[in-house]
């Protein structure tokens, strides 16, 4: 970050957020080649063999990537093959067959159970995650172009992909004193470092008006750490933060 020097940058929240995950192409697509390879054997082997039995999982096969109404279809889908080999070789009416079709409704019932399960879990993660993001947005403000007499950019890049939530911290205000700005970080992470980065910025954008000096200015941010440091049991808890003052010019 400089003077009359827009290459050089602070450290900004990126456009780009939390996303939910999608289930890979072939996941998606594997019920439907599981179905195709239970015809194909189907086809192959000699009529004695109950290879219909196979597609009993399908409906678990299924809930890995699909929603519990597909879940339901694959199921319905599944007997209603299980029914087609079995009267295509005439055995239909078998018990063995009947048991076939019962298990496959009971697979598709807990199928469905799961699916059903991991979406709502999944819809939760992404409201959390959104919710952090929004949290995390508001603490780390964007950087304008210009902050007094520096022109600054800035990128932030959290270290895990897909989630904002850290202990990264940065900041730049205009002051009697020049441009001061922050950039730092929080051991940890999760939503206590999210509240220790919410306690250092708020004391830095007080105090950095207030302090007559960079040393002031640390000692302001030292003690807010350590009363924050009381209310949270982690007794390793400690910040990095790099502090620079840009001297106001003077002309005379």
């Amino acid at each position: 970050m400089s003077r009359n020097r827009p290459d050089e940058s602070l450290a900004l929240a990126p456009e780009d957020g939390f996303r939910p995950a999608v289930p890979p192409a072939w996941m998606r697509w594997l019920p439907f080649v599981y179905v195709a390879f239970v015809l194909v054997l189907e086809a192959s082997l000699r009529k004695e063999w109950a290879v219909s039995f196979f597609l009993i999982a399908l409906p678990a096969i299924a809930a890995y990537a699909y929603g519990p109404v597909a879940v339901a279809a694959f199921t319905v889908l599944a007997i209603v093959l299980e029914g087609t080999l079995a009267a295509t070789a005439h055995h239909l009416g078998e018990n063995h067959h009947v048991t076939a079709d019962i298990a496959t409704a009971l697979v598709g019932i807990l199928a469905t159970a799961l699916a059903t399960h991991r979406t709502r879990q999944e819809r939760s993660l992404v409201h959390a995650n959104s919710v952090a993001e929004a949290l995390m947005r508001a603490l780390l403000r964007p950087v304008p172009h210009q902050v007094g007499r520096v022109l600054a950019a800035s990128l932030y890049r959290p270290s895990e992909a897909g989630t904002m939530v850290g202990g990264d911290l940065f900041d730049i205000r205009v002051t009697h004193a020049g441009e001061r700005a922050i950039i730092g970080d929080v051991r940890g992470k999760g939503l206590q470092a999210v509240r220790t980065v919410a306690a250092i910025l708020g004391s830095f954008r007080e105090a950095a008006y207030e302090a007559e000096d960079l040393p002031a200015l640390a000692a302001r941010l030292e003690r807010r750490l350590t009363r924050e440091a009381e209310d949270i049991p982690d007794e390793e808890l400690f910040a990095t933060a790099l502090l620079i003052e840009f001297d106001s010019w003077r002309t005379g």
